[in-house]
């Protein structure tokens, strides 16, 4: 059937309007008298999302943006988009975040409550999945004792790989005079397996669950968000950070402040979770109940005081390391709104420290520009061991219990053993010593470095932004507040 060459185009911004109306009134009638101002409940729960996005929004500013969606017309969507991107937002790489959740959040209830069932499929599907996982790695019958993370690296796995690690425990099992004494060994065997595939499967993004609210709604906008449509699938996370090409420095540099404003977010938060966390108060219960003749009526409380660490970072920028460096340095220093002292030091021949050209608050590029011009040891030979006697001897005061030691370096420098050596007597002195090693884990086998410094630290592969983001998000934010 033929058009009417007269009639006019639908405007889209009237289907945008007719979308937000709907979820409007799907809410409005919902909530009805059992849900009061319901501009109010919702806007708090929008303002909850952005939080867990890592979009900072104050209580005066998320006033602001009520008293702002209040003067303009609440059926208009484009208007109340408007109005809570200028007063939550205040930074321009948010805006791509706010839009995206701000277009999930505020639909039709259908379609909510079609994207909650579809997500409670999926989290069905994947009980179902470690639940095979369970019964399919067994040794003779029993199962195997793997963490969550192992079953779901399984469950991951393409079918010939599965069939490779089932037969595996096949023939394992029925060995000559093998018994249930060799299922440790076993276990060892699978879980390095597993291990060795997940590193190839790592740049694939996670949501972990301290991401989320516990709101099935607002948990489902999230995911989407993180694990969609973010940054997180940008091919440029799992590139060798040494080959990323100048051109593309910029986006790294967008990608990297996205990264560590979450990762602050989520320390932020636990950092409050933690001063919320309250036991019983046995001597001062005990003293209050003599008046009740030794009943604990009243239980009394103490919290535990947390202690936001320092983290000490030490990186090599000898000729192979100093492009590395000069990208986890930015990634550290994201985190120094809610870090308190972090010091770094730079090295190669010899030890500097850098601390003061980041406390001048002027843009990375600048920063890091000024730091390479006047630096002595950028680009030379590495000396690990000349290196930590310089901090030994000029700086050991910044060592203490509530310090986090990074080292970042290749392991490749004179002298390697003498140089564990004086870590060791650093470690003792520290909470915990963290190693970021560029070189691919399947290089390190053969490198006595590598064995001599593990002795005292934990090292972790880290040559990609995918690595470095997740260790910082798995390892220090569980360290920073614990």
């Amino acid at each position: 059937m033929s058009e009417d060459p007269d009639r006019e185009a639908p405007d889209p911004r009237q289907r945008f309007n007719q979308d937000y109306a709907e979820g409007v009134v799907d809410v409005q009638e919902r909530g009805g008298a059992e849900v009061p101002n319901y501009l109010e409940n919702n806007l708090v729960k929008f303002i909850q999302v952005l939080r867990h996005l890592g979009i900072r929004v104050s209580s005066a500013e998320a006033l602001e943006g009520l008293q702002a969606v209040e003067l303009v017309d609440i059926m208009n969507r484009y208007e109340v988009k408007t109005a809570l991107r200028a007063t939550l937002v205040k930074d321009l790489d948010e805006i791509p975040i706010f839009d995206r959740a701000f277009d999930l959040f505020f639909v039709p209830e259908e379609k909510k409550t079609e994207r909650i069932e579809v997500r409670t499929h999926k989290k069905a599907a994947r009980a179902q999945q470690l639940k095979q996982a369970e019964d399919d790695l067994k040794f003779q019958g029993d199962k195997l004792t793997l963490s969550e993370e192992q079953r779901a690296t399984y469950a991951r796995l393409g079918d010939t790989q599965k069939q490779k690690l089932k037969d595996f425990l096949a023939q394992s099992s029925g060995g000559h005079k093998v018994d249930k004494s060799f299922q440790p060994m076993i276990e060892n065997i699978v879980r390095g397996h597993l291990e060795r595939w997940r590193r190839q499967m790592e740049a694939e993004f996670t949501v972990d669950d301290e991401d989320l609210t516990g709101d099935e709604e607002l948990d489902e906008i999230i995911e989407q968000i993180l694990a969609g449509t973010g940054e997180e699938n940008d091919p440029i996370l799992s590139e060798d950070m040494r080959n990323i090409p100048d051109k593309d420095i910029p986006k790294v540099t967008l990608i990297i402040k996205r990264l560590t404003r979450r990762l602050a977010t989520r320390i932020s938060r636990r950092y409050r979770m933690a001063r919320k966390r309250q036991r019983v108060d046995l001597r001062r219960t005990i003293r209050s109940s003599i008046r009740y003749g030794g009943a604990p009526f009243a239980l009394k409380y103490k919290s535990r005081r947390v202690q936001k660490p320092k983290i000490l970072l030490i990186c090599d920028v000898s000729g192979s390391m100093a492009r590395y460096a000069s990208f986890i340095l930015q990634f550290i220093y994201g985190l120094s709104s809610v870090v308190r002292g972090i010091e770094s030091f730079i090295f190669s021949e010899n030890l500097e420290r850098v601390t003061p050209y980041f406390e001048t608050k002027r843009p990375f590029e600048e920063t890091m520009a000024e730091v390479i011009n006047h630096s002595v040891v950028w680009g030379k030979g590495t000396d690990l061991v000349t290196s930590l006697q310089t901090f030994r001897r000029q700086y050991k005061q910044l060592l203490s219990s509530d310090t986090i030691l990074i080292i970042v370096s290749d392991t490749k420098t004179l002298a390697a053993n003498e140089a564990a050596g004086i870590l060791a007597t650093m470690r003792r002195r520290v909470r915990d010593v963290i190693w970021l090693n560029t070189l691919p884990h399947n290089e390190w086998g053969g490198l006595g470095s590598v064995e001599a410094f593990r002795r005292n630290s934990e090292m972790f592969e880290c040559y990609t932004l995918a690595h470095l983001e997740r260790i910082m998000r798995r390892q220090m934010a569980r360290r920073m507040t614990g």
